[in-house]
């Protein structure tokens, strides 16, 4: 049951951890070449010239230099050991192997070499003779419990539990006894099935701490797990006697009787936890977790899980994780978008830095376009979660939709002062385009193409940036219409049926003057025109358009359809009619 197995996965990471350490232990240092006697110049200076080639990353310039060592001194254990690591990396593993042995073989007191090669077998996948080599380790320096602990899980991954068993004997004479050692004991003796010697080793170090709670609870497990039921309810009724608040001890004879069927008891215990304003929040979420586990395995009546959520939070008021959880489970079960948003205020009113109730209920407001309740909500956000560029871009986006356009501007001058390296640049790039039309549209022409090329620099097809910069471009008296026409026709490759995009590069294409190309595609933005859209600007473009193919009557046509649409620029248009008409 629980409380067991996390003692268990505990001990086992100790352990883990501990082999890892060892793969860095260095029990004895290596003999330089002048330590073994070797004199000749020449090999001196190629050895550590290889060194200083490995230390500075050049590692193909050192790989050469030990091969050359090696024709100057056939028997150098040291250059052995690292062309075997060389080897190694190369996927040569024979070879790799073979001077991993030569190494050791040609200095078996160097300790160094021993456990490179254990360390080889390991990785090899050859446990036996990786057992067999820090067997050897061991015997050499007694001191080294970190290879004993390496053993431990040798033994354990063949299975031999007398090993185990051995060699925890050892770490213990090193070490001395520990609750650890004791653990892992006991866990030994029931892989071999000895439940006898499992039970006696955990009895005594239950006994050995007579007061402490926990030891109570493992027995009470291991009985439990090990079908001694009644047993296993006197040692949790006993370590209740002893700490009666102890949410442990109440987790635990919760478990028991509910596994037990004895559902009115469980759920005393259950709510003794859930009820308790001093029961960690950790333990009451893990609580409610089961709580609607049980529930949608019996039928998942919500009403049933809201009430105990209601009762959690009338007797912890102050605790926003349940009323989070309480929010997320009314969204799981699709409850009314009024409710669950209240339910999303309350978790504010706990803890209002939460940044992901916040973000919901912003969602749920943009659906109904409360410009104002985003505004509200989106200004102490600036406040509480100051790194969440996501509030600026709604604030800014309501402020835009209300018109307001140097509010909105400045919240997105906020966002872009956020940004690092970690944020997300689709929606970096949404906010210098944002402010790029913001800008174009208060007469900040160089601001405005400043932030258009920030937001085509963090993400280059940014489909919706491209056609308002490029026609934006195409409108200056000084056009630079080759950028203009570039960027235009990357919007119509991604989306060839866009009447807007459409517009925008026949109206390029027509100040280029390349008149029969732009009668081209403005006639296929006509032929996508949305009929609810205000088309106006668009059958302006075409009248200009056809006029300039010496289409007098067509022209005349669309600029008369542009101001039947509302066209904001209807003096222009009625001159350019009555100039043109027969």
């Amino acid at each position: 049951m629980r409380i067991f197995r996390k003692h268990i996965a505990s001990l086992l990471a100790v352990i883990i951890i501990a082999a890892l350490s060892a793969c860095s232990h260095s029990a004895s240092r290596m003999l330089t070449p002048s330590e073994r006697g070797i004199h000749s110049p020449e090999y001196q200076y190629f050895y550590l010239e290889a060194v200083r080639q490995a230390n500075a990353g050049h590692h193909d310039a050192a790989f050469d230099l030990y091969r050359h060592c090696l024709s100057i001194d056939s028997i150098a254990p040291e250059v052995y050991y690292e062309l075997g690591a060389y080897y190694s990396e190369l996927g040569k593993d024979s070879i790799a192997q073979e001077y991993l042995h030569r190494a050791v073989s040609l200095n078996p007191d160097n300790a160094h070499y021993h456990e490179r090669l254990a360390q080889w077998y390991i990785q090899s996948g050859n446990y036996a003779q990786a057992t067999t080599a820090y067997e050897h380790l061991y015997s050499t320096d007694h001191s080294r419990t970190d290879v004993l602990s390496i053993l431990l899980q040798l033994y354990q991954q063949a299975k031999d539990y007398d090993q185990m068993l051995y060699t925890l004997d050892r770490i213990e004479q090193e070490d001395g006894s520990n609750e650890q050692i004791i653990l892992s004991r006991m866990h030994i003796y029931s892989l071999k099935g000895d439940k006898q010697s499992a039970y006696a080793a955990l009895k005594g170090l239950a006994d050995e701490h007579p007061n402490d709670v926990n030891y109570k609870l493992m027995m009470g497990n291991w009985l439990y797990q090990n079908e001694r039921a009644d047993e296993a309810r006197a040692m949790f009724l006993e370590a209740e006697q002893n700490d009666p608040s102890n949410e442990f001890v109440a987790a635990s004879l919760y478990d028991f009787y509910r596994q037990e069927g004895e559902d009115s008891l469980s759920v005393l215990y259950r709510d003794k936890i859930l009820l308790n304003k001093f029961t960690a929040s950790r333990t009451k979420m893990t609580m409610m977790q089961q709580v609607i586990r049980d529930n949608e395995q019996h039928g998942g009546d919500s009403t049933e899980v809201l009430g105990v959520f209601q009762r959690v939070m009338d007797a912890d008021p102050e605790n926003a994780d349940i009323a989070q959880l309480n929010a997320a489970y009314m969204s799981l079960k699709r409850m009314p978008e009024e409710e669950v948003n209240k339910a999303l205020f309350h978790v504010l009113d706990v803890a209002p830095d939460n940044a992901a109730a916040r973000l919901q209920i912003l969602g749920s407001m943009w659906k109904k376009q409360d410009w104002d309740s985003i505004i509200e909500l989106c200004k102490p956000a600036l406040e509480y979660n100051p790194d969440e560029m996501a509030f600026c871009y709604y604030l800014g986006l309501a402020y835009y939709q209300k018109d307001d356009d140097h509010a909105a501007l400045d919240a997105f001058r906020r966002g872009v002062s956020r940004i690092n390296d970690k944020s997300d640049k689709d929606i970096v790039s949404d906010f210098y385009a944002l402010m790029g039309d913001i800008q174009h549209k208060l007469n900040m022409r160089d601001e405005a193409f400043a932030a258009y090329d920030s937001c085509l620099h963090w993400k280059p097809d940014n489909i919706s940036a491209l056609n308002n910069y490029a026609y934006y471009i195409s409108v200056e008296e000084d056009a630079d219409l080759g950028k203009a026409e570039t960027m235009s026709l990357k919007t119509i490759v991604a989306e060839p049926n866009n009447t807007t995009y459409l517009d925008t590069y026949a109206w390029i294409l027509y100040k280029q003057e390349r008149y029969m190309e732009a009668k081209q595609f403005i006639d296929r933005a006509i032929e996508n025109m949305d009929s609810t859209e205000n088309n106006a600007t668009i059958l302006d473009h075409a009248g200009d358009i056809y006029l300039a193919c010496d289409e007098r009557q067509e022209a005349v046509r669309f600029w008369r359809r542009a101001l039947d649409e509302g066209s904001m620029d209807a003096d222009v248009i009625r001159k350019k009619i009555k100039k043109y008409e027969k």
